[in-house]
C-alpha cells in the first residue's frame, strides 16, 4: 500500500481539518493510499476532542485506509503501526535517541510533544469492523503552539530543536515509512509490532498516570509494565494490581 502521488494527492492551502476532508472522500470510495495536505487547519483536531493548533509551516496530513485492503488484521493496530511510521520519520532527521512514543502515539523530543496522530473511522458493519480508517498526523516542524507553563510535556517544533526540516520533506518520509510499517504488519503481525512500539515507549516500566476523563480529574497511577496481546496497555498499581486500559493520556502529576 502506497500513500501519495499525483493521482492520489489532495494539496489544499487552508482546510477546516484534514481528516474531516479525508473522511469525506473514504465514504465517498477513495482508494487505499490517497492522502491529503495542507498548510494550515482552521479546526485542527487531535484526540479527545482537542483542539490542534495549527499554524502555517508544519505537516497537517491523513491518509485513507479501505479495511478491505487489511483483510482481515485487526484496524485497532493501525495506532501503533502509525506511531513507529511517525517515530521513523522524525529520527530520520534528528537524533533518534532524544524521541520517545508517549501512549499510544504522541511524539515526545527530549520530552516536549513535537507530533501527534488521530485515527478515524466510519462505515461500521454488524461485527463493529469499519469499511475505512483515516490516520490523521500533525508534525510541528517550524513552529509550535503556545505553551502553558502547567504543561508537562510542553510542544515544540523540530526547528526549535535545532532542526531546519521542511513540512515537504517530512510528508515524503511519512508516506513512505508508512507503507513499510503497514507491510511490515500485516506480513509479521501484531507480536513484531508491539516489540518494535516498546523498544521506543517512553516511561517503560516506570510509574505514570493515566488520565481516564478529558481534564485527567478521573486517573489511574501504575507501573507501565507494556501492551497485551489485545494493544492495551498494562499498568500494575499499588492497590489493584495488574489493570489494563484501551484508551487514556499518559502524564505526570505533580
Amino acid at each position: 500500500m502506497q500513500f501519495g502521488g499525483k493521482d492520489k494527492t489532495y494539496t489544499l492551502v487552508e482546510v477546516d481539518s484534514t481528516n474531516e476532508y479525508a473522511k469525506t472522500l473514504a465514504q465517498g470510495g477513495a482508494p487505499s493510499g490517497t492522502v491529503v495536505r495542507a498548510q494550515r487547519q482552521t479546526k485542527g483536531k487531535g484526540t479527545r476532542n482537542r483542539t490542534w493548533v495549527s499554524p502555517e509551516g508544519n505537516v497537517y496530513w491523513s491518509g485513507i485506509i479501505q479495511a478491505k485492503d487489511i483483510g482481515a488484521a485487526r484496524f485497532s493496530d493501525l495506532v501503533y503501526v502509525n506511531a513507529l511510521a511517525v517515530y521513523h520519520t522524525i529520527a530520520q532527521y534528528t537524533d533518534e535517541s532524544q524521541i520517545a512514543i508517549k501512549w499510544p502515539n504522541d511524539m515526545l523530543f527530549r520530552e516536549k510533544k513535537i507530533a501527534g496522530s488521530l485515527l478515524e473511522c466510519g462505515a461500521i458493519d454488524g461485527r463493529g469492523k469499519p469499511g475505512w480508517i483515516v490516520i490523521g498526523t500533525g508534525i510541528n516542524a517550524a513552529v509550535s503552539p503556545g505553551t502553558d507553563p502547567s504543561m508537562r510535556y510542553p510542544p515544540a517544533s523540530l526547528q526549535e530543536m535545532g532542526y531546519a526540516v521542511s513540512a515537504e520533506a517530512l510528508i515524503a518520509a511519512l508516506q513512505t515509512h508508512l507503507s513499510h510499517q503497514i507491510a511490515d504488519w500485516l506480513h509479521q503481525g501484531f507480536g513484531a509490532l508491539r516489540a518494535a512500539y516498546l523498544a521506543r515507549a517512553f516511561k517503560l516500566h516506570k510509574e505514570i498516570s493515566l488520565g481516564l476523563s478529558p481534564d485527567k480529574a478521573e486517573y489511574v497511577t501504575g507501573r507501565y509494565e507494556g501492551i497485551d496481546e489485545n494493544g492495551h496497555i498494562i499498568l500494575t498499581c499499588a492497590d489493584t494490581g495488574i489493570r489494563k486500559f484501551h484508551s487514556g493520556d499518559v502524564f505526570l502529576r505533580s
